[in-house]
């Protein structure tokens, strides 16, 4: 991990030498050893330096000093990471990073735009939460990589329609696009924006819906008597 990390600090860093020196080269040597110091941190086997790495990096995004490729990177290597802590702290050191530093946000977003969508699926029986893993399956290779499905929940929900819910306004066309996806296998969602209906809707990190089954009925791919809908 250190070593992809290097790299991408190389690829994003080292051009930017040709621009100055002097003070300029000063600071940008301090802030490549500061991502490095960083790095080391986070990929250390013991998980109390990983969790300082983390609180390092916050650091360093308040103050303008992490590329949006670096974040990406370092999502990525948490979201594959054995330490299923490390994607939860860094996401939340990125949101209170954006809450002091608005260009953060936009950083965060970007960088989780590289990363499979967070769909987190509802369930009010036994055979949808069957037919959501079948429909997973019958995924094509390149739809099934967009989505990654951290939790199937059981609930009590009266819900009429099946539906996709959107809780940022920028991942509206994502959602949408989601929601085609399913349609194609005969699962029909209601996309629903919940950014000004759910005020909890602020405190979760972009690019992450819910799918919540409701009474309509299930696709033919799972049994049931839905078709697939043919989308442009």
């Amino acid at each position: 991990m250190r070593d992809i990390m290097v790299q991408v600090l190389a690829t994003v860093m080292i051009p930017l030498t040709v621009a100055g020196t002097g003070l300029y080269y000063t600071r940008w040597q301090q802030n490549l050893n500061d991502l490095k110091t960083m790095i080391d941190l986070v990929s250390d086997d013991n998980s109390e330096k990983r969790k300082f790495g983390i609180a390092m990096l916050e650091y360093l995004l308040k103050n303008d000093k992490v590329p949006v490729e670096f974040v990406a990177a370092q999502l990525d290597y948490a979201n594959s990471s054995s330490d299923k802590q490390m994607l939860p702290l860094m996401e939340s050191a990125l949101m209170k990073a954006s809450d002091e530093n608005p260009a953060v946000a936009e950083t965060f977003r970007k960088a989780l735009e590289r990363l499979p969508s967070r769909l987190f699926v509802h369930v009010v029986t036994d055979q949808q939460r069957a037919c959501i893993s079948t429909m997973l399956l019958s995924l094509k290779d390149a739809d099934r990589a967009q989505v990654s499905v951290p939790l199937i929940a059981q609930v009590n929900w009266d819900g009429k329609q099946h539906e996709l819910r959107v809780l940022k306004d920028s991942d509206m066309e994502r959602g949408q696009g989601i929601a085609n996806m399913f349609a194609s296998l005969g699962l029909e969602l209601k996309v629903v924006n919940l950014t000004t209906i759910w005020d909890g809707a602020k405190k979760v990190r972009p690019n992450t819906f819910e799918l919540w089954f409701g009474d309509a009925p299930l696709p033919t791919v799972c049994g049931g008597t839905a078709q697939p809908v043919k989308t442009q």
